[in-house]
C-alpha cells in the first residue's frame, strides 16, 4: 500500500525538476514532458523508490532519461559524421544499410534508431550523481527535435558521435555472431577490439585472393567490412582513437571512457541478446 507520504515526496520531486527545468529555455521541453506525465511518473517512481539501492540521484536519472527519450527524433548520417569527413560516412552508411529513394533526397536506412537512442541516454547518464547540463544540452542539440539556441559543447558533441558509432559497430557483432550473448562481457570486449584491429589492417576482407577474409569472410558485409579499405583506412584510426580503448587522460570531454564503453556494451547485449 502506498502511503500518501511516499506520493507527495514524489510529487515534492517532480516540481522541483519542473520548475529547475523551465527556468532554462534549453531545458524548458523537458519541464513540460514532466509536467503532462505527472500520473505515469508517479507510478515508475513509487516502483523505483521502493528498492532500497535507489538513491534520490537515481530518480533524477530517471526524470533525466524520461524527459530526453521523449524528446528524441531520429538518427541520421549527420549524427556518425566526425572529423568533418561527409562523404566517407555517407558512403560506408549507404553500403552498409542501403537508401530510401524519395524525390527531393535519398535518405541512408539506418536501422535500430529506437534502440540505440534509449542506450546513448542510458550510457550518457549512468553515473548516480547530477548529470552534466552540458551533456544534456549536446544531446538536445544532436537529437531533439526542438533544438535549443545556445551552442553545445564542440569535444561533448564529438563524444556523442564516437557513441554512436560504437552502438552500431556492437550491435553488428551481436547480429552477426550470436554466440557472443553466451560467451558474456570480456569476450563481447575483447571481439570488437579484435575486429577494429582487422578493420584497421585490411584482413576483414582478403582483397588479394579469392578466399574468404577474416572468419570465413562472415563480417564482410558488416559495418566492419565496408569500414575497410585504403581510402577509409585513415577514419578508423581515427575512430578508433575516439574509442579511446587505450583509456588516455587528454580530451576527457572528447573520448568515450571505460564506463561509456561497458555501458555500451552491457545495454547492447540487453537489447539484441533477446532478439531472433
Amino acid at each position: 500500500m502506498f502511503t500518501s507520504n511516499r506520493i507527495s515526496r514524489i510529487n515534492n520531486t517532480i516540481d522541483s525538476h519542473i520548475y529547475a527545468w523551465s527556468s532554462v529555455p534549453s531545458f524548458a521541453p523537458m519541464a513540460e514532458i514532466l509536467s503532462n506525465s505527472r500520473d505515469i511518473l508517479i507510478e515508475k517512481l513509487l516502483e523505483l523508490t521502493s528498492q532500497r539501492d535507489n538513491t534520490a540521484e537515481s530518480v533524477r536519472l530517471f526524470l533525466i532519461n524520461f524527459a530526453l527519450e521523449r524528446m528524441a527524433g531520429k538518427i541520421t548520417s549527420e549524427h556518425f559524421t566526425i572529423f568533418r569527413d561527409v562523404e566517407t560516412v555517407e558512403v560506408i552508411l549507404e553500403d552498409s544499410y542501403g537508401i530510401k529513394c524519395r524525390p527531393d533526397r535519398d535518405d541512408i536506412l539506418i536501422p535500430h534508431q529506437n534502440e540505440a537512442l534509449k542506450i546513448v541516454i542510458q550510457c550518457l547518464f549512468y553515473r548516480a550523481k547530477a548529470a552534466d547540463e552540458k551533456d544534456m544540452l549536446c544531446f538536445l542539440h544532436m537529437f531533439s527535435r526542438t533544438k535549443p539556441e545556445s551552442r553545445p559543447d564542440q569535444d561533448r558533441t564529438m563524444r556523442l558521435r564516437s557513441m554512436i558509432w560504437f552502438i552500431y559497430l556492437a550491435i553488428e557483432i551481436i547480429k552477426t555472431e550470436r554466440g557472443v550473448c553466451t560467451k558474456g562481457l570480456e569476450y563481447f570486449r575483447e571481439k570488437f577490439r579484435q575486429l577494429l584491429d582487422c578493420t584497421i589492417e585490411g584482413t576483414i576482407i582478403d582483397e588479394e585472393s579469392r578466399f574468404p577474409g577474416f572468419e570465413e569472410g562472415k563480417w564482410e558485409k558488416t559495418l566492419f567490412g565496408w569500414l575497410q579499405g585504403e581510402d577509409r583506412r585513415e577514419f578508423a584510426v581515427k575512430l578508433k582513437r575516439q574509442f579511446n580503448m587505450e583509456n588516455r587522460l587528454e580530451h576527457v570531454n572528447r573520448c568515450l571512457l571505460a564506463d561509456h564503453r561497458r555501458c555500451i556494451l552491457v545495454q547492447v547485449m540487453a537489447a539484441f541478446c533477446k532478439q531472433p
